[in-house]
């Protein structure tokens, strides 16, 4: 068929859209419906993934660790057993690469509070370190981080809440009245602390968050105010200062000094041997289980962006727990965290950030001072720990997927049926057609380019739909931080606080084009079975 034929036969095609136009503005509005929310929720779902992926490497892993190969092996396991000494030089060498590097030593016990206990996975850290590396430091809700050389810890908002330590945010208020008589008998300073609270939202007696929750008369839910969003800076500060009197309060109460019980794993025979001949004594070293107790003090209480730093974690200084006041780690450390200096926090690691790329420029900054790396330890880049999640985090996004794909092709199915029950109406304007000349081929496309121009204007206007619906999603995002303490290990996702979308124009572009290109192979079928009919048979259908 020539191109001017093809012409004609877009031309009759869009009359037949123009003639029939109620039927064209319904079937275009669920084309656009369908579209819009195919891009809305893909477009939701991977900002949340590229948003986690970020927070999982600016608060939690850094681009890589260095570990030993061993500890890989086994690191559900946590055993630490499995350590290194010396990292001084290796954190040095990456430092002298462009490289910030954080030594740590991940540990598991229990936390007791005088209110309960709870078990925490505690993190042994350089403070300087930690913070040059991770961006989880600076979220300090209350107090402030651990510093070197101090029986201190910072805690997560989620065991801070489970041991009643620091300054409690949703207390009832009996539970605040508690803490008033024990920190606070001055009335002008129990005074103060009453007017930090608001009762919960709703006017309802109970948590906004647990509506099922039985609470007694006068013993409502009370929320720890925050600054408005048109909060001066003043007024910021003013907040800030009353919270720093608060928690020097609760920190002169006791409140915040708790224990840690802990069970370090020592391989005996490691230590008195010289460091190139500790990987094989580690093979076949004989483990010692020593159970240690810490009486430290909880400096601060973290609130981040990610649900790891706020959950049943606690980072400790990495110096008080080198003797035997502490854990006898002896200078060992599990891990070192590394991530390219200056790297901006909305990339993730590159190539440059690459296990191989560490990795030689690790042995380049030994070689500057005629050391090498050990053959047990090893470069495990990000992505190396988190399978899991990432698998997860498939299921996560691929299901909601799946489903608006699926009603995306109910709502092409409707369509079909649509275009079906047009073509039958119009079973004798096809016979009658036939009859004037035009073949069975020119029919089939002439309803098959029918179909398309809707689908195509049906995606164009859902692409609009959907652009402009995204659009905030984008730039300002949705702030679930009013329901931190609900989502304090997340949703599925590795954040708590602003969701955003992404602009996934690949996806954009290729849902039109299926839109257009489905619209029009629904209409081949129905139409190929109208015109099997004989002419005859066609112009006397009623």
């Amino acid at each position: 068929m020539t191109l001017s034929g093809i012409w004609e036969l877009k031309k009759l095609a869009l009359r037949n859209l123009a003639r029939h136009k109620v039927k064209t503005i319904l079937s275009a509005a669920a084309i656009m419906v369908s579209v819009a929310a195919y891009i809305f929720l893909n477009s939701w779902l991977g900002g949340m993934a590229i948003e986690s992926r970020r927070n999982i490497v600016n608060y939690e892993i850094g681009a890589a660790k260095l570990q030993t190969k061993l500890y890989f092996e086994k690191k559900d396991e946590l055993p630490g057993y499995e350590n290194f000494t010396g990292w001084e030089k290796y954190r040095d060498a990456l430092g002298r690469e462009g490289y910030s590097a954080a030594p740590r030593y991940t540990f598991s016990g229990t936390l007791f509070s005088a209110s309960g206990s709870a078990p925490v996975m505690f993190y042994g850290v350089d403070p300087a370190a930690e913070a040059e590396t991770l961006r989880y430091v600076p979220y300090v809700d209350f107090g402030r981080y651990v510093q070197n050389g101090k029986f201190e810890i910072a805690l997560g908002t989620v065991a801070a809440e489970k041991l009643k330590v620091g300054i409690p945010t949703r207390p009832l208020r009996q539970e605040l009245e508690a803490l008033i008589s024990s920190i606070a008998p001055d009335k002008a300073d129990g005074d103060f602390i009453r007017s930090l609270y608001d009762a919960a939202p709703s006017g309802r007696k109970g948590d906004i968050f647990s509506p099922k929750e039985k609470i007694a008369e006068g013993n409502e839910r009370l929320l720890l105010k925050k600054p408005g969003i048109n909060a001066s800076s003043a007024e910021r500060k003013q907040y800030r200062a009353g919270l720093e009197k608060y928690w020097d309060m609760v920190a002169a109460s006791g409140r915040n000094d708790v224990r840690i019980n802990a069970v370090i794993d020592i391989k005996a025979d490691t230590k008195a041997v010289p460091e190139t001949m500790q990987s094989s004594n580690r093979e076949s070293g004989t483990v010692r289980h020593v159970n240690q107790l810490l009486d430290v003090t909880v400096a601060g209480v973290i609130n981040s962006p990610d649900p790891l730093p706020n959950g049943n974690t606690a980072y400790i200084p990495l110096d008080i727990l080198q003797d035997e006041a502490g854990m006898m780690l002896e200078g060992a450390v599990t891990e070192i965290l590394i991530r390219e200096k200056n790297a901006p926090d909305s990339r993730l690691p590159g190539k440059s950030e690459s296990a191989a790329s560490i990795r030689a420029a690790l042995e380049r900054g030994l070689a500057d001072k005629g050391q090498s790396l050990p053959s047990d330890l090893e470069v495990y880049i990000w992505l190396d720990y988190m399978k899991d999640y990432l698998g997860y985090e498939a299921i996560q996004t691929g299901a909601p997927q799946v489903l608006a794909f699926l009603l995306l092709i109910l709502s092409f199915l409707g369509i079909s049926n649509t275009i079906l029950l047009a073509i039958m109406e119009r079973t004798r304007e096809i016979g009658m057609m036939r009859a004037l000349g035009m073949t069975d081929r020119q029919m089939i496309i002439t309803y098959m380019l029918e179909a398309g121009f809707l689908g195509f204007i049906g995606s164009i206007l859902g692409i609009i739909l959907g652009c402009a619906v995204n659009y905030p999603m984008v730039k300002y995002g949705v702030d679930f931080s009013a329901m931190a303490d609900v989502l304090s290990q997340g949703i599925g996702f590795r954040t708590t606080g602003l969701f955003r979308s992404v602009w996934n124009i690949p996806l954009i572009i290729g849902s039109g084009a299926a839109a257009t290109l489905l619209a029009s192979c629904m209409a081949f079928f129905p139409t190929r079975r109208v015109v099997k009919k004989a002419i005859t048979e066609s112009l006397r259908f009623e």
